[in-house]
């Protein structure tokens, strides 16, 4: 403006230089204005391209290592949901954004949601002993009546994994398993050990029932999944309870991957919910705000809200359904959880402080934290983890193992013959030493998926089977291969030795 002014006392000629001047000094400006968010925008899209793909080879990586046969990846950037989807379900139908698939254990946080909505409605406080809450809770162990909610949030109950979990006849409410507690002792004193437990979340579902109401199921519907327009999300009580639109998810050993049923467990409160891709990205988008639903409506208090997501800084680091995930490299703390059945696998993480997050639903065991946390790292920074399969290892090296037991077993049995002559002339009680070995090994291989529960806590014969053959079949047929092969060799031995020993026996006198 002072140039233009002060060019109108000077020549014509002078006047009109000088107008072009002030123009371009006026214009100049607005151009490069304009002009710099289109080359920022350039920047930034090319950027976001470079991200996309970086977790499109994340997800291919997934897909490869882990053989996955349906996979949703849900990504939040910046306020934006992308899906991706792989593969079919267990009845070959395309997996997609809509498509029903189990949860498991990233249902925790929706059951701490349910607890902390209750205490900050005033039905209790976080440090209430749960006996006084739930009067029905009872133990063989009166330590029982100094845990608190907040102990059973953070898995310090002394609630240890319990026969109950995989019962051959697993406990259909909530109500029921609190009621079979009372034959159960503490693993550790209240408040001390963190030791995971999927029976003290079920207590917290019953205790949720307790104060409001209502049914676990119906409350979850109608305080979170209506809010937060998870119009497709249901809640079971038990792991292989049918729900709308859910197929079966996969089972196998290796590339050999079948359908089947999930293992009938008792789900409520802590792995029941099955959801879809859409459903779980209004969940992330909830984790990621200040508590309100799209609507506006208010779920949490916010001081509750912040409690929700304040993992304790501990050895364990767990709190309230969430695991802290940040490593040393990140800029920005990460929470989240994973979730593992034996035909589905699941997890979620997220950044309160950048609003970054990802979400993975599969219908197969996999290692999906793994990709949760290279999709949230493409955009925020930090070290990608590697993704592997270690199944595969100890696959072949149990398999392995199998083979050569069964070429022993060969070997016992096309040597059984001689083996059967040089001992016929022996004393009968040496011979029948000699076998003792095989019929060691043949017990054994019969009891081996057993006797691999028992390191799991499971002493019901019928759970410890059913859990080892949906989870490690490689196990089973270990087991199988040991029984064929030293019973085999039993068996050829004895019919043999049986054989050899009439041959050497003396003719009757005439």
């Amino acid at each position: 403006m002072r140039i233009y002014r002060a060019g109108v006392r000077q020549h014509t000629a002078l006047r009109a230089a000088l107008a072009v001047a002030a123009m371009t000094a006026l214009v100049a400006p607005a151009a490069a204005a304009a002009a710099a968010p289109a080359a920022s925008a350039a920047v930034t899209t090319e950027a976001a391209d470079d991200v996309a793909a970086e977790v499109d080879g994340y997800l291919a990586e997934y897909v490869r290592v882990h053989r996955a046969p349906g996979v949703a990846l849900v990504t939040l950037t910046d306020g934006d949901v992308r899906v991706r989807v792989h593969g079919v379900t267990g009845d070959g139908d395309p997996v997609g954004e809509d498509t029903p698939l189990r949860i498991g254990s990233m249902s925790k946080a929706f059951t701490a949601l349910a607890v902390l909505q209750q205490a900050d409605a005033g039905r209790f406080d976080l440090d209430d002993p749960v006996a006084e809450v739930l009067p029905e809770l009872r133990m063989a162990d009166d330590r029982y009546r100094q845990i608190t909610v907040e102990d059973l949030l953070n898995h310090r109950s002394g609630l240890a994994v319990t026969a109950l979990e995989y019962s051959s006849d697993p406990a259909a409410a909530p109500a029921e398993t609190v009621a079979r507690l009372a034959d159960e002792e503490l693993a550790a004193d209240p408040g001390t050990t963190t030791m995971y437990s999927n029976a003290g979340y079920t207590v917290l579902a019953r205790l949720v029932e307790h104060t409001s109401g209502v049914g676990f199921g119906e409350y979850l519907e109608q305080e979170i999944f209506a809010p937060l327009g998870m119009d497709s999300s249901t809640a079971t009580e038990l792991c292989d309870a049918p729900s709308p639109g859910l197929a079966r998810g996969f089972s196998g050993l290796g590339p050999l991957l079948v359908a089947v049923p999930e293992l009938p467990q008792g789900c409520a409160g802590n792995g029941g919910i099955v959801s879809t891709a859409g459903d779980m990205a209004s969940w992330l988008r909830f984790q990621v705000g200040n508590g309100t639903s799209p609507s506006g409506e208010r779920l949490l208090g916010a001081d509750a809200f912040r409690t929700f997501h304040d993992v304790p800084a501990d050895a364990a680091e767990y709190g309230y359904g969430w695991h802290r995930t940040t490593t040393e490299d990140e800029t920005a703390p990460l929470i989240g959880h994973g979730g593992t059945l034996a035909t589905f696998a699941s997890g979620i993480e997220f950044s309160p402080v950048t609003g970054t997050g990802a979400v993975v639903l599969s219908n197969a065991a996999g290692e999906p934290m793994a990709l949760t946390h290279n999709a949230v790292v493409a955009v925020d920074g930090g070290t990608p983890q590697s993704t592997s399969n270690p199944f595969d290892v100890f696959n072949a090296v149990v398999l392995g193992i199998a083979a050569l037991v069964l070429l022993a077993g060969v070997v016992v049995v096309v040597r059984a013959r001689g083996w059967a002559v040089r001992r016929a002339a022996g004393a009968p009680h040496w011979r029948m030493l000699r076998l003792v070995p095989l019929a060691v090994f043949t017990v054994l291989g019969a009891a081996l998926p057993w006797l691999g529960a028992q390191l799991m806590g499971l002493s019901e014969p019928v759970a410890a089977y059913r859990v080892v053959l949906w989870l490690y079949p490689a196990v089973v047929l270990l087991g199988l291969a040991i029984f064929l092969a030293a019973g085999g060799g039993l068996t050829a031995r004895l019919v043999r030795l049986r054989g050899a020993t009439v041959r050497r026996a003396p003719a009757p006198r005439r």
